[in-house]
């Protein structure tokens, strides 16, 4: 029985058949690499801009608040620490900078944790945790606060807090806490420690002390002070950059918390309530009018972590781009 093979002819055209088949394989796979890549990145931009709204509203529509309801009486009698810039002066709960106006103790530069130039800035005051319920305010020897019993105690040695009732309010440094009492002495062996012990408004770090006894039911929380900024993450296959939030620990020490990567830039502008326009900081600076403002909106810019799957190479290395706006109300200004 005669046998016949392929001719070379046929192979060459079998070979090109297959590899069209193959190339067309390639191109799929490479598609749907490409299309799951992309989706990828726009979840994990969309979770990004949902942590970083989430977590930045939190503080901003906190504003200014103390549990009396009393912001624009509040005494400061920490030691002036101009290292720290404004963390620890009591601004009136909010202050913002713009593009390259600088805002201490943060930095404007290329290294780690440094702001990013251009991108806005703002300080947020006010507090945090649970507050506690002051049973009586002892002024004479060692002053101390006695707290009410309460499981929940959760203050330090070295805290920043503040204490306020209908009259005024007090930001100072815990030198002392026991479960139910907080003492307070000048210095006290912390950063930056209280400059005196009269609690009063227009005392301060002055030569003659306003002493004050706060009244029973009057309440501490530990005080809240933070700048929300764009900054370098010293990690470039991370797009570079992130939110990040600088705050005083209870050792006098500037912390920088990386918040959330992919964050590229942020722009802030401001409503007052006596304008219906949106203002930038430097407006609201010139018009001294930061007690007006009761609305921010921001402007968030997010890119991918994964490079090379944007149809523009030219945005950070093929990255993904989105942006994103939003409208905070301040609760307190309202």
């Amino acid at each position: 029985m005669r046998q016949r093979g392929f001719n070379l002819i046929e192979l060459m055209i079998a070979m090109v058949i297959g590899l069209f088949i193959m190339g067309g394989v390639i191109s799929l796979f490479i598609s749907n690499r490409q299309t799951f890549q992309s989706n990828q990145g726009i979840f994990q931009i969309q979770e990004s801009m949902r942590m970083a709204f989430e977590i930045l509203s939190r503080d901003l529509r906190h504003t200014g608040f103390t549990p009396c309801g009393n912001g624009t009486r509040v005494a400061n009698v920490l030691n002036p620490t101009p290292a720290n810039g404004n963390l620890l002066n009591w601004v009136g709960g909010l202050r913002g900078a713009d593009g390259n106006t600088a805002i201490a103790p943060v930095v404007i530069g290329t290294g780690i944790g440094q702001r990013v130039a251009g991108t806005s800035a703002v300080l947020v005051q006010g507090v945090e945790g649970s507050d506690r319920t002051v049973q009586m305010h002892t002024t004479t020897g060692t002053p101390s606060f006695t707290l009410f019993p309460d499981a929940s105690t959760n203050f330090s040695a070295g805290d920043i807090l503040m204490v306020c009732d209908t009259q005024q309010a007090t930001i100072f440094q815990a030198s002392q806490v026991t479960a139910n009492e907080i003492k307070y002495v000048i210095n006290g062996g912390f950063t930056p420690g209280n400059c005196q012990l009269g609690l009063g408004i227009g005392g301060g770090c002055t030569a003659t002390p306003a002493f004050l006894a706060y009244n029973p039911n009057a309440n501490i929380t530990r005080f809240m002070s933070a700048i929300w900024y764009v900054g370098n993450n010293g990690r470039p296959e991370d797009g570079g950059r992130s939110l990040f939030r600088a705050r005083i620990d209870n050792t006098g020490q500037v912390v920088r918390e990386e918040i959330v990567a992919g964050v590229s830039n942020l722009q802030i502008n401001y409503h007052r309530t006596t304008l219906n326009s949106w203002d930038t900081a430097t407006a609201i600076d010139t018009a001294n009018a930061w007690a007006n403002v009761n609305a921010l909106r921001l402007q968030l810019s997010l890119v991918s972590a994964e490079s090379n799957i944007s149809t523009d190479s030219s945005i950070n290395n093929g990255r993904l781009q989105r942006n994103f706006t939003q409208i905070i109300a301040l609760r307190n200004r309202l």
